[in-house]
C-alpha cells in the first residue's frame, strides 16, 4: 500500500516537489503527450506503484512552479492504459488547475499503447522479458511470454519502420531543394545570356 498524500494540508503541492524523486514520487510538465503519460502510470503500476502530480515542474536555478493542465491530456491518457486504473484527482494550485494520480502496484502487467512499461534511471522504458517473468513469476516456456516478446517486437519494428520512412522524407526533401538550386541557376545563367547575347530567345 501506498502512503497517503494528505492533499488537505496548505502547501501539499509545492512539498510533493519538494520531495520528488524518480522513483515513486513524479512530477510531469502539462506539455507531456497522452502516450507520454500513459507510459509513466505503466511504469509505476509494473514497479511498486507511485504517485504523478501533473502540471509540475522544477528546474536547477530556474526553481519550481504549476502549469494549467487540460483535461483532455488526461482522459486520453486513460484510453491508452490497459491493466491500470489511476485514481486522480483534480487540484488548483497557484490558479493553476493540476492532477495527482496515484497508481497501485498491478498484480499482472499495465500496459501503455499495448506495451508494458518499467522505469528505469527515472524514464519509462519496455520491460524486458525476463522482468516480465519475474513480475508474473512465470516459466520461460509461457505462451503468455511469447505473445508479449511478440507484441515488443512488433513495436520494435513499428519503431523501425517510422525511422526508414523519416530517412525517406528527409532524403526527399534535399532532393527537392536540390532541384530547385539547379532551376534556379539555369533561370539565372539564361537571363544573363539574354542580356549579354541576346542568346536564349
Amino acid at each position: 500500500m501506498l502512503n497517503e498524500i494528505d492533499t488537505s494540508i496548505q502547501d501539499w503541492a509545492p512539498n510533493f516537489i519538494s520531495s520528488s524523486n524518480n522513483k515513486d514520487q513524479l512530477i510531469l510538465s502539462a506539455s507531456i503527450t497522452p502516450l507520454g503519460l500513459s507510459k509513466y502510470i505503466s511504469s509505476l503500476a509494473n514497479n511498486s506503484g507511485g504517485y504523478i502530480l501533473v502540471g509540475a515542474y522544477s528546474k536547477d536555478g530556474y526553481g519550481s512552479g504549476f502549469e494549467n493542465v487540460d483535461n483532455n491530456l488526461i482522459n486520453n491518457s486513460l484510453k491508452l492504459l490497459k491493466g491500470v486504473e489511476p485514481q486522480i484527482s483534480q487540484h488548483k494550485a497557484r490558479l493553476q488547475n493540476i492532477y495527482l494520480l496515484k497508481i497501485e502496484n498491478s498484480d499482472s502487467l499495465a500496459f501503455a499503447d499495448d506495451s508494458p512499461y518499467i522505469l528505469k534511471n527515472g524514464k519509462p522504458s519496455i520491460i524486458s522479458e525476463r522482468q516480465i517473468i519475474e513480475k508474473l513469476g512465470l516459466g520461460v516456456d509461457s505462451s503468455l511470454i511469447n505473445m508479449i516478446s511478440e507484441q515488443i517486437t512488433k513495436q520494435s519494428v513499428k519503431v523501425d519502420e517510422l525511422r526508414e520512412e523519416l530517412k525517406e522524407k528527409s532524403k526527399l526533401k534535399n532532393q527537392v531543394s536540390g532541384l530547385l538550386v539547379g532551376g534556379f541557376s539555369g533561370w539565372f545563367l539564361s537571363t544573363l545570356l539574354n542580356i549579354f547575347f541576346g542568346i536564349g530567345d
